[in-house]
């Protein structure tokens, strides 16, 4: 809890500076100019200072391809595949049941948003952003189970997908001329829906959800690294 106020009051703070410090000085050279063309990583700062994913765990990147607007794209990617057995005695016998089982999965996400960068001082900007999002999982397990006889096979099938588009608002400073660090919360509105199928033997069964959701964003601190 204490650094999530510290990381607001950072927050609050550059933003009204930002604002009023670049009502005066609109005409002042600023950093935002030398950045067209130019790629960026970035990472998130978490408790104790530790980085993490910034919006994506194999990507988190934007690009400048102007001196004022940007695109930023964030990609996570999972995949899963296992397979193991489960065994069971038999009450009353010596016998012992033994149960093949198979899981696999696959994920991705994407998050891509068009920043617009609002000139403050030399080092200090707001900025204003918005783009769609999307995440998919499937996972699918599979088995046999032989206590029943004949045996009966079974697979579960579950699918998961969102749809939505944020809403953001943040500021960066640039504490030096190839990195600088940012702070930014915003809404996010989203449309998710769940499927989950069970076959087992000659019975099916499937549920579904379907949801609208608006949620705030949680408070993102983060550094970035241009070149």
């Amino acid at each position: 809890m204490l650094f999530k106020s510290k990381v607001s009051f950072l927050l609050i703070s550059i933003f009204t500076s930002s604002i009023f410090i670049g009502i005066g000085f609109s005409q002042q050279a600023s950093y935002l100019d030398s950045l067209d063309g130019k790629f960026a990583l970035q990472f998130q700062i978490n408790e104790n200072f530790r980085l993490s994913n910034f919006q994506g765990t194999v990507l988190s990147g934007k690009y400048h391809f102007s001196t004022r607007d940007a695109v930023r794209l964030g990609v996570s990617l999972s995949f899963s595949d296992s397979e193991g057995e489960v065994s069971s005695n038999v009450l009353d016998t010596t016998n012992v049941n033994t149960n093949k089982i198979e899981n696999s999965g696959f994920g991705i996400t994407l998050n891509t948003q068009y920043i617009r960068y609002i000139k403050g001082t030399d080092d200090i900007s707001l900025f204003v952003g918005v783009g769609p999002f999307i995440n998919y999982l499937t996972s699918t397990s599979t088995g046999e189970n032989r206590v029943k006889q004949p045996a009966e096979k079974y697979k579960d099938t579950r699918d998961h997908y969102t749809l939505g588009m944020d809403l953001l608002v943040g500021v960066e400073w640039w504490f030096h001329k190839y990195m600088s660090l940012s702070a930014e919360y915003g809404m996010k509105f989203m449309y998710s829906s769940r499927e989950n199928t069970i076959e087992q033997g000659v019975l099916k069964q499937t549920s579904s959800e379907n949801y609208f959701r608006i949620t705030a964003n949680s408070i993102n601190f983060g550094i970035t690294v241009y070149f």
